[in-house]
């Protein structure tokens, strides 16, 4: 019988990029409001609380036994009482640089979760990192994603599609990102015209390339945040912003809460991998600045 190849099925498999930001064990109480550019997980082991979607619909109860997911970039309000311990993931799920196959999603999900495993995955996560429970963290988390509703075959072919005409550009935006990077630098990087390389990205992604330069360089901040010990400073002057303040009114104005406040949220979390940052620029790029 001869060897039968399904080359799409290979193609996709190595597209693939699971950029995990951080596994936290949660236990304390809090009330807020914030946006932030990464897919999250709660998974709720003992306690009460409560999720609010306002860019959908939805109101989600956090209870023992379930948990909710919660794509990136909806506008979302939490209350965490007094009691409420969770098992939470922030990650990235894609097949191009800076493109997550749940960004189009603007729903909330709910489902079961066994309370044990919960409880085994925290306990892998507050020790020494082990081979074995790496593998079965990573493993769990995959299993978790399976449950929730990904894009269509046709989607999927549309992402691999893509990835030949703009995989060259958007590995190019990972590369030297900072606040600095501008529209003529990409257009200059991709050999189109200023125009041609907006219209053709707009038309291709449903988002002006401006915004996806915007969510990009929050999305980097936000992981330095989390996975390093930079300064709010040093962040700033790492991305190129011309100053810590002006860093701090972009990303507030993005996420709805301050770098300062977005770290504090996040307090006592162990984190099992360390960030991935993105090069710092090899080349001065053309003037320029988010507005």
């Amino acid at each position: 019988m001869p060897l039968t190849e399904i080359a799409q099925w290979r193609s996709i498999h190595n597209m693939i990029r699971l950029e995990l930001h951080q596994i936290a064990f949660a236990d304390f109480a809090w009330q807020g409001r914030n946006t932030y550019f990464f897919n999250r997980l709660f998974l709720v082991r003992a306690g009460d609380g409560e999720v609010r979607n306002h860019s959908g619909s939805g109101r989600f109860r956090l209870r023992p036994g379930f948990g909710c997911f919660m794509p990136e970039g909806l506008d979302l309000g939490f209350e965490f009482r007094q009691g409420l311990q969770f098992l939470c993931f922030h990650f990235n799920l894609s097949l191009l640089p800076g493109v997550d196959l749940f960004g189009r999603e603007t729903l909330c999900r709910e489902f079961p979760v066994d309370v044990a495993e919960i409880s085994r995955i925290i306990e892998h996560i507050s020790g020494v990192p082990e081979w074995r429970k790496i593998c079965e963290t990573e493993a769990f988390l995959w299993k978790i994603i399976g449950r929730l509703p990904l894009p269509s075959g046709a989607r999927l072919a549309e992402f691999t599609s893509l990835a030949g005409r703009y995989g060259r550009l958007l590995g190019f935006i990972r590369e030297n990102l900072s606040a600095r990077l501008d529209i003529d630098c990409l257009a200059e990087a991709a050999g189109l015209s200023r125009g041609r390389l907006s219209r053709n990205f707009s038309r291709d992604f449903s988002m002006p390339l401006k915004s996806f330069l915007q969510k990009e360089l929050v999305a980097q901040a936000s992981r330095y945040l989390l996975g390093s010990t930079l300064s709010v400073r040093e962040i700033s002057e790492r991305l190129h912003f011309s100053s810590e303040y002006y860093f701090s009114n972009f990303f507030r104005r993005c996420t709805g809460t301050s770098p300062t406040c977005f770290r504090r949220e996040n307090p006592g979390v162990q984190t099992l991998f360390p960030v991935v940052a993105a090069a710092d620029c090899r080349q001065e790029p053309s003037p320029g600045a988010f507005p």
